[in-house]
């Protein structure tokens, strides 16, 4: 059995696939394992895959391109998180927040356990921004705090959704 390369790492989680389209808060990169999306980022992955787009990547982006064009508010897609059971509870949660709606990192931590630092750092490990609507979370007062894509896109996709008056923080 020949030796692996030292300067090589194996596939952990099987091939993957990455896309990329244009939004009106930047460049979004959307990851698969050709099954299910596991990734959605505005920082483009370490490893590029040029390999032919299996349909639920392709069909990803149909549903954010309809999202950033608010003709969706739901995502019905299969999807893939690796975490905690903690985690995992926080972010089932997230997924609960409806559209245009939000809720504090304090409600959050109540609803599933923890504190709300806890919560806030699981919502901060969420690797599927946007489809897990982390953004909808705000720090307490209603104060915008805390986003993986930086609090400028936090503030958009709020306003995208209705969820903030477009001049509270003007």
């Amino acid at each position: 059995m020949p030796k692996a390369r030292p300067d090589t790492q194996p596939e952990l989680f099987g091939p993957q696939y990455v896309a990329s389209f244009a939004s009106p808060i930047g460049k979004v990169y959307v990851e698969s394992d050709g099954e299910r999306i596991t990734r959605v980022s505005f920082v483009p992955p370490a490893r590029l895959s040029h390999r032919k787009l299996p349909p639920v990547l392709k069909e990803a982006v149909v549903q954010l391109q309809a999202y950033f064009a608010g003709r969706r508010t739901k995502f019905d897609l299969p999807l893939y998180q690796v975490g905690s059971a903690y985690r995992k509870r926080v972010w089932r949660r997230l997924s609960a927040i409806p559209f245009g709606g939000t809720i504090t990192y304090e409600q959050l931590a109540t609803a599933i356990g923890g504190n709300a630092r806890s919560a806030g750092t699981a919502c901060g490990d969420n690797p599927l921004l946007i489809l897990v609507p982390c953004h909808r979370v705000l720090g307490k007062y209603g104060l915008l705090t805390g986003y993986a894509g930086e609090i400028w896109r936090k503030k958009w996709l709020l306003e995208h959704e209705g969820g903030l008056p477009k001049d509270l923080f003007a």
